[in-house]
């Protein structure tokens, strides 16, 4: 008799158990990697990619700029044009992730945020070799574009943005730099104008429009197979290269900045 009761504890504890197991399973199943909180399986990169219109995207942009910044403005203003024309997966992207890059990174001045968040909506929608293509290419384009462009100066000139600060035409210049620091450090100078007017907030706002709208130039070409690379890299940059790259005789440097920058010329 007290065996049978034993043997029958046994299966009724090893049901529940198991029952109690299945049921952590499938909550665990549900926040495994390729699947969200809702059960919904992420669709593997690149994600599809629908033709925008570059002007929509610079305007967007442009406003978005005042949201939450440079790097926000970058990628919400080509996701959004995506949500809108593919829905999911990207509607269900929190686009606030970009927060983080503005001001270089909070306020570190490195990479300029823009470029941040446009380079990150170019990684969802291509290949990781086309991306890096597009990528190199804008990067390149910023450093040697005078910005912001005279589009977005006439948009502003002509009350073209939701976001109406009513600033005439911003002076303009090459940044020579990927660079936030060396980007705002550069226009202020040739502007005569501080890191904290407000001209300097909506140069890079319509910075912003600039580069996003670029950026969907560089996609639009690609997805028609008509990008061609145009960025070549300075002169005096492939020279400090020659012996300070993979190639030469030092190898201690990994860039395609502009070395004369921030450092002497040696080699004289």
């Amino acid at each position: 008799m007290e065996e049978r009761i034993s043997r029958k504890r046994f299966l009724s504890d090893a049901i529940k158990y198991l029952t109690g197991a299945a049921a952590s399973l499938t909550g665990f199943n549900r926040i495994t990697p390729g699947k969200s909180l809702a059960g919904t399986k992420t669709e593997p990169l690149p994600w599809p990619y629908a033709r925008l219109e570059p002007e929509v995207t610079r305007k967007l942009a442009h406003d978005l700029f005042y949201d939450s910044g440079c790097g926000y403005a970058g990628f919400a203003g080509i996701l959004k044009g995506l949500q809108e024309k593919e829905g999911e997966p990207f509607t269900s992207l929190p686009l606030e992730m970009m927060n983080y890059s503005g001001s270089g990174i909070k306020g570190w001045g490195t990479i300029c945020g823009v470029l941040n968040g446009a380079s990150a909506a170019i990684s969802l929608v291509t290949d990781s070799r086309m991306s890096g293509q597009l990528i190199n290419e804008l990067m390149g384009w910023y450093t040697q574009t005078l910005l912001p462009s005279d589009i977005s100066n006439r948009y502003a000139e002509g009350h073209g943005y939701k976001v109406d600060k009513n600033i005439k035409a911003l002076p303009r210049n090459k940044s020579g730099s990927p660079l936030c620091h060396i980007s705002i450090t550069k226009w202020c100078i040739a502007s005569g104008l501080s890191v904290d007017s407000t001209e300097r907030l909506e140069r890079c706002a319509r910075l912003s429009g600039d580069v996003a709208a670029q950026a969907v130039k560089l996609l639009n070409d690609q997805a028609q197979n008509k990008f061609r690379a145009e960025f070549v890299m300075l002169q005096s940059t492939t020279g400090c290269l020659s012996c300070h790259g993979s190639k030469g005789e030092s190898k201690n440097v990994a860039t395609k900045l502009d070395c004369l920058q921030c450092h002497k010329d040696h080699r004289k």
